[in-house]
């Protein structure tokens, strides 16, 4: 079997040891996966300590508390919505209920629709400006690990 020259110097530099072996694993009871993962982390071990590792891993870290905060805020706002479109809804209805001219109804359901517009708008305001914040903080983020990274 005639190999490319990418897969040689490949193998020259260590890229895919693994390769190598895996038939041999294979019978020995371990699966492909099981050994990558066992290589990863012995070269975890040996090109990091524990402190490179807690910094190297800071820029992921601190993307995902980003994306964290970002849901929960986003739910915590669209929670909040529902709760006031149901009351609203709920009043609504009570009001209909009550009304006896249709005049009185169709102005009521109008002014109803319009604070209903005006609120959805506001919560999407509210939910583009969390977007946006975030947007921005995971900016920084990655900024500031290309900057690190570019200094080593």
């Amino acid at each position: 079997m005639q190999r490319t020259k990418i897969v040689d110097v490949a193998l020259q530099h260590g890229i895919f040891p693994s390769l190598l072996c895996d038939a041999q694993n294979y019978r020995k009871g371990k699966s492909m996966y099981a050994k990558m993962i066992e290589d990863m982390q012995e070269s975890m071990k040996q090109a990091f300590d524990v402190k490179s590792y807690e910094i190297v891993m800071k820029p992921m870290t601190d993307l995902f508390e980003v994306n964290k905060s970002t849901v929960e805020t986003l739910a915590e706002q669209q929670t909040v919505l529902v709760k006031e479109l149901v009351k609203g809804a709920m009043e609504q209805a009570k009001a209909l209920s009550a009304e006896k001219d249709m005049a009185t109804v169709v102005e009521s359901q109008k002014s109803y629709l319009q604070g209903l517009q005006t609120r959805l708008i506001d919560a999407a305001k509210a939910s583009q400006e969390t977007l946006v914040k975030s947007r921005d903080e995971a900016t920084n983020i990655v900024k500031g690990a290309i900057e690190t990274a570019t200094k080593h």
